[in-house]
């Protein structure tokens, strides 16, 4: 551990492993009671706008704009150019519920999503937090500035990916059932489901120059071979987003893909910095 003293850092005595484990699990047991409070609260706050006719949660409002959003494809921006294209811009879809609960565990799969982007700067603070003790000053700088990159990227996806790519998934979901000669019922646990593990996955997506950054700094990638290789990684990319994204078709990719290009380059640019840093 080091500490700041007078200007200079300080050795001070190593911690027992032991310590740190518990140091640790001080840190989730505090990210996970802000969780659970922050899903709680979403769960019995009411919305104000139905106040005081009815108690309704603003969970549950949430959820039905959230429904109105995503399959109202002919008033959905991003929708509506596919669901267009497919013939499905008139489709009704309606959500059941299979069993009592159903609408609850699908609510909490909202609430989940919606806490885990809203308190991801609290969260990076905490593990921030936790490892700092062990970091010199100039190791802190270098954290700081992957935490403001990492927390800009995995918002931006999910935001990305809730507002842009589902609405698309699920417009080819409808034309694809429609194909098929189905009736546009589908699970409101499923549905929900999949706009949790859709937005957050495209969080993760978006950190990939996180990833090429890293591999920078361990010496295995550089700026002439990402240059040079890019027709080939860009194809290998798409690929990936093949297997992937949720429908078996290629504009879910489509909407995956654009971004993936721009995040490529923009990767491509970082390490070009990184290495014009490293030579003066």
């Amino acid at each position: 551990m080091r500490v700041v003293h007078t200007g200079q850092e300080e050795e001070l005595p190593e911690k027992p492993l032991l310590e740190h484990v518990y140091d640790l699990l001080e840190t989730i047991r505090r990210i996970l009671i802000l969780h659970v409070a922050f899903i709680l609260l979403l769960l019995l706050a009411p919305a104000p706008n139905e106040l005081p006719r009815s108690y309704y949660p603003i969970l549950f409002y949430a959820m039905n704009i959230t429904k109105t959003y995503m399959l109202d494809f002919q008033n959905n921006l991003f929708a509506y150019p596919f669901a267009k294209l497919f013939g499905v811009t008139g489709s009704s879809v309606v959500l059941i519920a299979h069993g009592w609960f159903d609408s609850l565990t699908a609510s909490l799969y909202l609430a989940a999503l919606i806490t885990i982007a809203f308190l991801a700067p609290v969260t990076v603070y905490y593990l921030y937090k936790f490892i700092e003790p062990g970091l010199y000053s100039h190791e802190r700088r270098i954290v700081k500035k992957y935490i403001y990159i990492s927390l800009g990227l995995f918002l931006s996806g999910v935001i990305y990916g809730f507002f842009v790519v589902m609405p698309i998934v699920f417009a080819t979901a409808v034309w694809i059932a429609t194909l098929g000669g189905a009736s546009l019922f589908f699970s409101i646990e499923e549905f929900y489901n999949d706009i949790f593990i859709g937005s957050l996955a495209t969080g993760v997506f978006f950190m990939f120059p996180l990833a090429l950054l890293t591999l920078h700094k361990i010496g295995i990638v550089n700026y002439e071979t990402l240059n040079k290789n890019w027709r080939i990684i860009v194809f290998a990319g798409y690929t990936f987003l093949a297997l992937l994204t949720p429908d078996p078709t290629p504009f879910s990719d489509l909407a995956l893909g654009i971004p993936f290009v721009g995040l490529y380059f923009l990767s491509m640019w970082l390490i070009k910095r990184a290495e014009e840093k490293e030579k003066h």
